[in-house]
């Protein structure tokens, strides 16, 4: 064998085994559904009974109308093949329909499942080190997961997944039924059948590879475009918008490029697919045809058939190819499922060695930094440099310092939020020690999001199970009764986009409203104050003094009055904590 032919050997067999990884990560997040999907299989299946009723009752009706043109035709005559029909197309519907049902929940579960995964690897929180690993998924890589490639996965679940089980009943059902009529027809459709299993392969092959870099060029267009939009300021500064315009333009293209290859891959697969059920529905035709007509006497070929029956037969061969048919259909969702797993499963296995943290106690918790030290690329110091920190929960530890010098990232540590390259940050509850964990924490930054929506809607994304009873509470015990009544649709009142339509200090109160129906141990706050008016900033104090009766709060502010109300206020200065002042809280 020439060096060539053993390349191409070597490639062709990486392929197949990143694909059939590839197809085992499918299966193993399918598996949790694996009964639903053979539920949704039988349904399916059971459903060519339905067609076999109404190709018995077309059948039927052929051989009563041709009976009646010697004693004529009546309604009466008929109908028993009329109510066979009905009965078939009835029994046909409500199975395809329960089969669909049960297939679109267990792959609505899958889904999930699979994005409650993808969220938790991207909290920062989850993932190595920066210093550990050779590169990080950037955001638009997540965003790109949980929205579109999660998606490409439905047609593989509802499709693929119970499409073998329902070509193995349905088919043989079918086959049975038309060996009953003519055992020739059967015969015939059995040998067209080994021919499809090829040519399927065939579209899996073609298709993954395109399928693959259609997804790669659709993610590099959006991490672009998420890029380009996040520095457009300086991009407009810097007179370079055109040239990222051009980049993003280029980007666009590719993946044009890419989905026209997808389809074409797509269209003439499917067109072998058909050209094939059709060349055998014809040569079935034919065979019916020459027999109705009396032209067909070969040695051991029957040579009769009622018109009923070649009707039965030619009805119930398109029904025979047509799981079949579906299962190709399958083949290119299954390509396109497994080059989805690829991609998904790279963000996955970035946190696939991290730790697993229970679910956060209600206890009150206390936060212990030791030695943390984070450095971000690009940057000539540390954010953090070897800092210490203990906070205790029913007090206020305050952050102050200048701009840059490292509360914020401080802060994500402390929340868990963001993986220290050096040291430790953990949480103890009930005399326990852990891993400092997002979930145990509220966190209200500056800005503050709501959510376009209703007022209602954004407070539910803390406590989906809260009544308005409940809501008009956290209003009244933050002080915010005012609040409440001023919306003016009340928690009907929509939002817009960042809170459109509401004041900077209306947004931070209900922010605060959502952070108390949280009701999570730690409360992290960034510049809780900012761009508030004093009145605002006094009504937010209170807030924070009300939260911090039975929750650790650390706050990172330069607002002299919140200092006021804090137990301890840590000075950061470089990265580095430069004094430990205690004060008593002047409620």
């Amino acid at each position: 064998m020439s060096d060539t032919a053993a390349l191409l050997a070597r490639l062709a067999d990486d392929a197949q085994q990143d694909q059939q990884r590839a197809l085992r990560r499918l299966r193993e997040w399918a598996h949790a559904q694996a009964p639903a999907f053979r539920r949704a299989g039988r349904l399916r299946g059971l459903a060519a009974l339905g067609t076999v009723g109404w190709a018995a009752g077309l059948g039927l009706a052929a051989k009563l109308a041709l009976h009646g043109q010697r004693s004529g035709v009546t309604p009466v005559s008929v109908l028993p093949a009329v109510c066979l029909v009905a009965a078939g197309l009835a029994l046909r519907a409500w199975l395809l329909t329960a089969g669909d049902r049960a297939a679109d929940e267990a792959a609505a579960a899958v889904r999930h499942a699979l994005r409650g995964r993808l969220l938790d690897a991207a909290l920062p929180a989850w993932r190595q080190p920066a210093s550990t690993t050779e590169s990080q998924p950037g955001d638009a890589a997540y965003v790109q997961a949980l929205d579109e490639e999660v998606d490409r996965l439905t047609d593989w679940l509802t499709g693929y997944v119970p499409a073998r089980r329902t070509m193995l009943i349905a088919s043989g059902i079918v086959l049975a039924a038309i060996a009953s009529g003519s055992w020739l027809v059967a015969l015939l459709l059995v040998l067209a059948t080994p021919l499809l299993p090829a040519n399927l392969k065939v579209i899996g092959m073609g298709t993954r590879t395109a399928v693959q870099a259609q997804l790669t060029a659709a993610r590099t267009l959006s991490a672009r475009l998420l890029d380009q939009l996040r520095g457009l300021p300086t991009l407009v500064g810097l007179g370079a918008d055109e040239r990222a315009a051009l980049a993003v333009e280029q980007d666009d293209r590719e993946l044009a490029h890419r989905t026209q290859a997808v389809l074409r891959v797509a269209f003439l697969s499917t067109a072998w697919v058909e050209l094939l059920i059709t060349g055998t529905l014809a040569v079935v035709a034919t065979y019916c045809g020459l027999v109705l007509l009396d032209y067909l006497h070969l040695p051991g070929i029957p040579s009769t058939m009622g018109l009923g029956t070649a009707l039965f037969a030619l009805v119930l061969t398109p029904a025979y190819f047509a799981p079949v048919r579906e299962l190709a259909r399958g083949y290119h969702a299954r390509a396109e499922a497994s080059a989805a797993a690829e991609l998904v499963h790279g963000l996955l296995d970035v946190t696939a060695t991290g730790r697993a943290t229970p679910r956060p106690a209600d206890a009150p918790r206390s936060i212990h930094l030791s030695g943390v030290g984070v450095a971000f690329p690009q940057r000539d110091r540390p954010a953090l440099d070897d800092v210490t920190l203990t906070a205790h929960p029913g007090r206020v530890l305050a952050l102050t310092g200048p701009s840059g010098a490292g509360k914020s990232t401080l802060l994500a540590v402390a929340a868990g939020l963001l993986a220290p390259d050096s040291g430790s940050s953990t949480h103890q509850a009930d005399g326990t020690r852990q891993p400092a964990d997002p979930r145990a924490v509220s966190w209200i930054g500056q800005p503050c999001h709501l959510l376009p929506g209703t007022v209602r809607a954004n407070l539910l994304l803390a406590r989906p199970d809260a009544d308005d009873a409940a809501l008009d509470a956290a209003f009244a015990t933050l002080g915010f009764a005012d609040l409440r009544a001023a919306l003016p649709d009340g928690l009907d009142t929509v939002v817009g986009e960042r809170g459109s339509g509401l004041s900077s200090g209306q947004i931070q109160q209900l922010v605060f409203v959502r952070a108390l129906l949280r009701d999570a141990p730690v409360l992290c706050l960034d510049e809780p104050t900012a761009h508030l008016d004093p009145d605002a900033e006094e009504r937010v104090m209170a807030a924070v003094r009300t939260l911090a009766r039975d929750r650790t709060v650390l706050l990172a502010t330069h607002s002299p009055a919140l200092l006021r109300i804090a137990d301890t206020v840590v000075a950061v200065d470089r990265g580095r904590i430069s004094t430990v002042t205690p004060y008593g809280v002047t409620s």
